[in-house]
């Protein structure tokens, strides 16, 4: 069993805003990744408990928030618990060191790495972070809106290790969540993400980049298949993860993965076969393109054989699915009153299943000339009236209808058209005939008197 020292120091305001975390949810994380934290916490952060837990050849990683100089850090009250000069027992020469502490990346870290320590991560300047007012339960990082930045930052490294990276490849993904953590805390709060920026480009490493903290066993491999459902009507994305767990020597590993979307997590038990599915449900609110991160860990197993740890990455992107609809023109009744054309439209509004949607906006286009747009809203069986008048020429006869609905977050557009006929004006046309009827009469009349 892999184990992780974590000093803990709780006796003035910065250890009493971080510390907390450190005993409740980077221990509770470490745990669900396979190692088994060992936590001193307050009072037992001191030289000689230190001392006893590193003694332990399963302990290979010292980690926590100590405060410190160049050539120091500390725990409970100002103790020096490493320093510039000490012994170095073998059984820390398989140890990571890689504290929360100020200028100890100067000489103290460099340092230890000379001394055989395989991998150090340290402050070369002052170590700053922002927090709420108060000291929080500790168990999960929301609890404080600012000082979450700087821990979800941080202990990426140490549980990438626990997941079975190498050194080089956890210091920088923990870089890379320096810069994601910078991003989110720019859209709450400017000096979080200053002094974020800050640690980040302060936050050294030495030693030797491929050091992996388990010991060696069996490789794994985990082959993984993913799918993806949009679900428009309910606003919800579903990913089902499912995959298989091998090993190097053929043999069918145990123990339990644990599959990461986003910032959302399960931890899954490895069937006998070695196999594992695990669905999440995402609700969103906007029907657009969403991409998800999805990581799954191998934690490992040790039994009569040891599995190695081993993980998968990848992403998915989800792209906006709309429910068809269809909209129909059900009726047209015309009537007409010398120029003016009265219209009665009727019409309904469904989804490809013949549900009615109701309370949706079309706008209908009476042509032929100039347009006339009307707004109706569908009642709740989908139907939607309207009554207009327009003005004609005499001899136009028809009349082009169009009905539309734009859609929305979850269905599509659509749209129908039908010709509606109508009466010529025959008021109009007669008089129109008189006239040319009575000019012909005069005509008659003036051939007949020149024959």
């Amino acid at each position: 069993m892999v184990k992780f020292v974590i000093v803990a120091p709780y006796y003035e305001t910065a250890t009493q805003l971080w510390s907390p975390f450190l005993k409740g949810w980077v221990a509770n994380e470490l745990k669900k990744r396979g190692v088994e934290p060992v936590v001193l916490w307050g009072d037992d952060a001191v030289p000689d408990k230190f001392n006893q837990a590193i003694q332990d050849p399963d302990v290979k990683g010292v980690l926590g928030v100590m405060h410190g100089n160049e050539e120091e850090a500390t725990g409970q009250n100002y103790v020096t618990i490493l320093w510039k000069g000490m012994p170095i027992p073998d059984t820390m020469k398989d140890d990571v060191i890689a504290p929360v502490s100020c200028l100890v990346g100067k000489d103290l870290m460099p340092w230890l790495a000379q001394q055989g320590i395989p991998y150090t991560v340290g402050e070369i300047t002052e170590y700053w972070f922002t927090a709420e007012d108060k000291p929080r339960q500790g168990n999960d990082p929301e609890e404080d809106q600012l000082l979450k930045f700087y821990l979800y930052a941080e202990y990426t490294f140490w549980f990438r290790l626990a997941e079975g990276f190498d050194t080089g490849t956890a210091y920088q993904m923990m870089i890379q969540e320096y810069d994601r953590q910078i991003q989110l805390a720019s859209q709450v709060d400017a000096e979080t993400a200053y002094w974020l920026g800050v640690d980040k480009e302060n936050r050294k490493a030495w030693g030797n980049p491929q050091y992996i903290v388990y010991p060696k066993g069996v490789k794994t491999n985990i082959n993984v298949d993913i799918r993806t459902t949009r679900l428009p009507k309910d606003k919800t994305d579903t990913i089902t993860v499912t995959g298989k767990v091998t090993a190097e020597d053929n043999s069918i590993p145990q123990g339990q993965v644990i599959v990461r979307i986003n910032d959302r997590q399960d931890t899954i038990q490895l069937t006998d076969d070695g196999t594992f599915i695990d669905t999440q449900i995402f609700q969103w609110d906007k029907n657009e393109e969403i991409t998800y991160n999805i990581q799954v860990v191998y934690t490992g197993f040790h039994d009569d054989k040891v599995y190695m740890p081993s993980h998968y990455e990848t992403q998915v992107k989800v792209e906006p699915v709309y429910i068809p609809t269809v909209l129909k023109i059900t009726n047209v009744e015309t009537s007409r009153d010398q120029s003016l054309v009265n219209f009665n439209i009727a019409g309904v509004l469904m989804d490809k299943d013949g549900n009615p949607l109701q309370l949706r906006q079309v706008e209908v286009d009476v042509a032929n000339g100039e347009i006339l747009r009307y707004t109706v809203i569908t009642d709740t069986d989908g139907k939607f009236k309207l009554q207009a008048d327009k003005s004609y020429p005499p001899l136009q006869t028809k009349a082009t209808i169009t009905a539309s609905y734009s859609g929305d977050d979850v269905y599509q557009g659509s749209s129908d058209t039908v010709i509606a006929k109508f009466p010529p004006n025959w008021d109009v046309i007669k008089v129109i005939l008189a006239a040319i009827g009575g000019g012909i009469a005069i005509l008659l009349i003036i051939l007949s008197s020149i024959l």
